[in-house]
């Protein structure tokens, strides 16, 4: 049955009541009354003994009452038992209790058995849903499982089938109560009775034992008498002794010498072989022999007869070991005195020094356990325990120490007999005092080198002991460290210092961050550990380490968590004075294993820098394995496209950085720069620019902070650029349509007329390699947006810096002295160097091609002015914004002509071809804007402009055209000045467009607009035409009626067969030159349609030609 309160211990408030329903209430009164009894019969036998009559009367005054109560007591005695003997309750316990106790744990046991079972597995059910083992022949199930269960219930029933079982035989016995309290009290009284006779045996043997020492001889009173009457008495024999005389110093040397001769002659010739090795060492002088063992005693043996087989006798003893007394005690000395003399008598020398051996040893045991107990209660209190064996002392150190794990340590100091394998003395060796180390409860094989046997100090072995066991434990952590990568990569440094001799400069320092170091060190009294230098870091380590199973894996902790709580106060201090914020962590703890791929760490730090997105953070993991600092982008924040894969970069950081302001400034420069970087990359990637990163050129604020640039395909980025690539292959071909092919056979020409060449493909300005590199962070600046509580958060701004390397020859003084801080030239080493400022987290592809393309603008418009003539001149010029004035082209031919007329002529024309006008580019926006002056003849075709501007070379295409093109628009102007009259009247419009940079448009309607069945629309195209590989304005009737013989056929009839200055009829058109000829062809053929219009041709044949 299972123990309770109530049967471990007896209560007293039952000790009156009914046991087992019998005779419970007689048991004060008999004890009442045996107590009587006794001191009844107590007084008798004090009265028989005594013979004072004042103890008689006393007895026969108190003798009725006794005897009064004697018949009181009588009549309630239990169990008729005589007096004497005691009734015994102690122990009893109610039937009721048990029977309760008994039912209560029978139905505690059924309901566990209930839940067992229906814990065990069901029989297993094949597909139809009946058991696999069931049998038709009979209905039991014969399943193992169902046999498992029906033999744990038969074992549950047989088990407490017997408990109740015997409970049924204490019932029964319960019927016969009292015959079995009797019974009990019968044993009771037998057993005392028996202990009783024992202890009588056992003290007769002690008093007889002790009268031996009492026994005196029988007293010769008689001649005591005499003696002391008289003086003597004549029956005492006279035995007439003589004095011998006094030896002379003469006679005492002569013995003396004579004496150690003998002893000379029988050391070296008698007894040489039953010398002991131990008594080799011995010395001859004044009579006597010497033997010395050392480390242990001295002792002094002569001869008292010249027979060499007599025996030697015992003179005097000293102990050879320090601390010791000097001189024996009385007590002492007789024992040793017969103890040697008895073995020299019987075995001889050999068993003088096993005694004198065995008895030193004792003495030393008996002395260190003396200084142990001091210790124990001096300097060393509270921390040793001493226990005294047999012939032996055990001393417990560091008993304050939390023994969490059981463990003990303990030196045992102890006699070593020395015995051979198969249990015999050696006769060479004797017993020795040995000191055996138990640490942790495990003894150490190797015997301590530090127990000195002839300087005795318990304290000297203690510290030795204590040294070896810190040193043990020092190293097992030392050990342990050493496995961690931190320490075999030598990131970290790690001294373990011991010291044999004074275990308190044992220490094992470990360094903790650049310059700090912490030291594990052992109390060597109470065996704690302590944690140098002390701080708020290490009190809860320290603690729990002293709490714990001190293994050393919960040294290495302890030295890693203090580590640790050390590394982050520095980065907590240190970080946001630079702008380090320590932030939450942004992802789990399976989230970050599977980014840095680190299993276990210690601590984890995460930090942020002001002007950072919120998604970037920098990740310091601490752990055994050495401490890593990571970029992370964590997917929580991200404001783009998550499906791009998260960014993790590991910084190279090697052993403990010194967090300095330096540090934390390389640190923002490299992983702002990985940032952009990062970011830059993936807009490469998401437009599918091809890129590639070169370390050789490497962007660094300090010496100790490279990173490697980005490489970009200039061509990718400016497509115009098709030729000479350099270490790229562009998927894109430049390819135009055949509008423009033809547009640029045309532009060729005009091109080629006003001295500019260009070919099919353009040749590149610069290498197709665009190197970014990251040069920095310049500021913190607000963000435009502001947030709910009105705050407004910052942004960091960073610069990068992009080089291009140029093949530009030309105009090197021009590029050097650009007024764009954020675009210079390197003349020396012939670079374009961009600096663009953005924030860390936006792309900056968008900036760099803008900036790239206004390069590139900037270069055709140089390059167009270095062929460009004196029609053209530069007014201002700058990366943003090109200003420069134009005016009509005139030929060699043309020069030559004017200079062979008058001057008067030359003058009738300045107003055309001298007058220059203003052309402003806008090179800052994606597509060039032109700005014109009003009045400019181009103004009309201000479209067309902006279209041939901003495609391919459009910039020198457009300063050839714009002169060429002149003289045409001027005529035009013209035209349309003559017209106002008629469209005034409303007899006539003149309608102009321009379809493309070499084709025009002139459009006629003649009529008046009231009277639509009376309107004569006449459209005629001037388009530019190669012709004798020069171009030519070509002039033809180009609307429905153009093949007709109508009126205004016939009238531009004439315009077709006649020719001018500059000019020629074609039969069906004319052509003209672009400098004077199509001003006068384009006037001809106006005049013809004016003169059909008002009905009054020429008086003859011949066109007049308007200069």
């Amino acid at each position: 049955m299972e123990p309770s309160g109530s049967n471990d211990r007896r209560a007293d408030h039952d000790r009156d009541i009914t046991t087992n329903g019998v005779n419970s209430g007689e048991i004060v009164e008999s004890r009442r009354v045996g107590a009587v009894r006794g001191g009844v019969s107590t007084g008798q036998a004090e009265a028989s003994d005594d013979t004072s009559t004042g103890a008689q009367e006393s007895l026969r005054r108190h003798g009725p009452d006794i005897n009064e109560a004697t018949a009181e007591t009588q009549r309630n005695r239990m169990n008729d038992l005589p007096d004497e003997i005691v009734h015994i309750t102690q122990g009893f316990v109610p039937l009721s209790l048990l029977f309760t106790r008994l039912a209560q744990v029978s139905h505690n046991a059924l309901q566990d058995k209930i839940v067992e079972l229906a814990k065990m597995p069901l029989p297993a059910t094949v597909n139809n849903g009946v058991s696999s083992s069931y049998s038709s022949s009979g209905p039991d199930d014969a399943s193992p499982e169902s046999l498992r269960k029906k033999g744990a219930l038969l074992q549950f029933a047989q088990e407490w089938h017997g408990k109740w079982l015997k409970a049924l035989v204490i019932a029964e016995w319960s019927r016969r109560s009292h015959q079995v309290s009797k019974l009990i009290d019968l044993k009771f009284h037998i057993d005392q009775q028996a202990v009783t006779y024992e202890a009588a045996v056992e003290n007769i043997i002690h008093v007889k034992r002790d009268l031996a020492y009492a026994r005196v001889p029988s007293p010769d009173l008689k001649t005591a008498l005499q003696v002391l009457g008289t003086g003597s008495a004549p029956w005492m024999p006279h035995l007439h002794y003589i004095q011998p005389p006094a030896l002379t110093p003469e006679e005492q040397l002569k013995w003396t010498n004579e004496l150690n001769t003998l002893l000379s002659l029988r050391l070296n010739l008698h007894d040489y072989d039953k010398i002991p090795p131990q008594f080799r060492d011995y010395e001859i002088r004044s009579g006597r022999v010497t033997f010395k063992v050392d480390g242990e005693f001295e002792v002094d043996l002569t001869i008292a007869d010249e027979d060499f087989e007599k025996q030697f006798w015992y003179i005097e003893f000293r102990f050879a070991f320090k601390p010791a007394p000097s001189r024996l005690s009385d007590f002492l000395r007789s024992y040793v005195e017969g103890g040697v003399n008895d073995a020299l008598g019987k075995e001889g020398l050999g068993a003088c020094y096993k005694f004198l051996h065995e008895f030193v040893l004792t003495i030393k045991i008996q002395e260190l356990r003396r200084q142990a107990l001091q210790l124990s209660r001096t300097s060393w209190t509270g921390t040793l325990k001493v226990e005294p064996l047999n012939r032996a002392l055990a001393i417990q150190y560091w008993t304050s120490r939390p023994a969490t794990n059981g463990l003990k340590s303990w030196v045992l100091i102890a006699v070593n007999s020395n015995r051979m394998l198969n249990g015999k003395y050696n006769v060479n060796s004797s017993s020795q005092l040995v000191a055996k180390w138990y640490r942790d409860g495990k003894a150490v094989q190797d015997h301590l080198t530090g127990f000195d046997v002839h300087q005795l100090s318990v304290e000297s072995l203690l510290t030795n002991v204590i040294a070896q066991h810190i040193e043990h434990i020092l190293g097992d952590v030392h050990s342990r460290l050493l496995t961690a990568a931190r320490y075999k990569r030598q990131e970290a440094g790690m001294v373990l210092r011991a010291c044999k001799n004074d275990p308190v400069s044992s220490m094992l320092t470990i360094q903790v961050g650049c310059s700090d170091k912490i030291s594990l060190l052992l109390e060597p009294k109470t065996g704690l550990f302590a944690i140098k230098p002390q701080s708020k870091f290490s009190m809860q380590p320290e603690h729990q380490l002293n709490n714990s199973s001190c293994s050393p894996e919960d040294g290495v902790n302890c030295l890693e968590q203090v580590r640790c709580a050390i590394m982050e106060d520095e980065v907590h201090r240190r970080g946001p004075l630079m702008g380090w914020n320590v932030r939450k962590a942004a992802t789990t703890e399976e989230e970050l294993r599977s980014l840095t791929r680190i299993r276990d760490w210690s601590r984890v730090i995460w930090l942020q820098k002001e002007g950072w997105d919120a998604s970037w953070c920098v990740v310091i993991v601490l752990s055994l394995s050495g401490d890593e600092w990571w970029l992370i982008e964590s997917n929580r924040h991200r404001k783009d496209d998550k499906q791009m894969p998260q960014v993790r970069t590991k910084i190279p950081l090697n052993g403990y950085p010194e967090l300095s302001y330096a540090f934390w400034n390389d640190l923002a420069f490299f992983t702002t720069g990985l940032i952009a970087r990062s970011i830059d990359l993936r807009e490469l990637h998401r437009q599918k620019i091809k890129n590639r990163s070169n370390s050789k050129t490497l962007s660094s604020a300090s010496p100790l902070v490279l990173l490697p640039s980005i490489e970009i395909a200039l061509s990718a980025l400016l497509p115009a650029m098709t030729s000479n690539r350099d270490g790229f292959e562009s998927d894109a071909s430049a390819s135009e349509d055949s509008g423009s092919h033809e547009n640029l056979e045309h532009l060729s020409l005009i091109q080629h007329a006003t001295g500019n060449t260009v070919s099919g493909v353009n040749k590149a300005w610069a290498d197709d390699i665009v190197n970014i590199s990251f040069k920095g962070i310049k500021c913190l600046a607000p963000v435009d947006i502001r947030n709910e509580d009105a705050s407004q958060d910052t942004q960091l701004i960073c610069i990068s810096e992009a080089v291009i390397r140029t093949r530009i020859s030309a105009r090197s003084a021009l590029l050097s002295n650009l007024a764009d801080g954020e675009v210079s030239y390197n003349s020396r080493r012939g670079q374009f160097l961009l600096r663009i400022e953005r924030a860390v987290s936006m792309p900056m592809l968008d900036t760099l091609k803008s900036r790239i393309m206004a390069i590139d603008r900037f270069v055709k418009f140089l390059e167009a002015m270095d062929s460009a003539g004196s029609f053209i001149v530069t007014d201002t010029v700058t990366l943003r914004r090109i200003a420069f004035y134009y005016s009509e082209f005139t030929s060699r031919r043309q020069q030559q002509v004017e200079q062979s007329h008058g001057e008067d002529q030359t003058r009738g024309e300045e107003s055309r071809t001298d007058k220059r006008w203003r052309v402003v580019l806008d090179l800052s926006k994606h597509d060039i804007e032109i700005e014109i002056e009003k009045g400019n003849p181009h103004l009309r075709v201000l479209d067309v402009m902006r279209q041939l501007v901003n495609c391919d070379d459009g910039i020198s295409r457009l300063m050839s055209w714009l002169p060429t093109s002149l003289p045409a628009l001027q005529a035009i102007d013209e035209i349309a000045s003559l017209w106002v009259p008629f469209i005034a009247a409303g007899r006539g419009y003149f309608d102009f467009s321009m379809k493309t940079a070499v084709w025009m448009n002139l459009t006629y309607t003649i009529g008046t607009i009231h009277e639509h069945q009376s309107l004569k629309i006449v459209s005629v195209d001037v388009k530019m035409k190669s012709r004798r590989g020069e171009a030519w304005w070509h002039v033809w009737r180009s609307d429905t009626d153009a093949n007709s013989q109508d009126d205004i056929s016939r009238a531009l009839k004439r315009v077709w067969d006649s020719k001018g200055e500059g000019w020629i009829g074609l039969a069906t058109g004319a052509a003209g030159r672009p400098q004077n000829g199509v001003v006068a062809m384009l006037l001809a053929v106006d005049e013809a349609v004016r003169n059909f219009l008002t009905d009054t041709p020429a008086d003859d044949n011949e066109v007049v030609v308007l200069d």
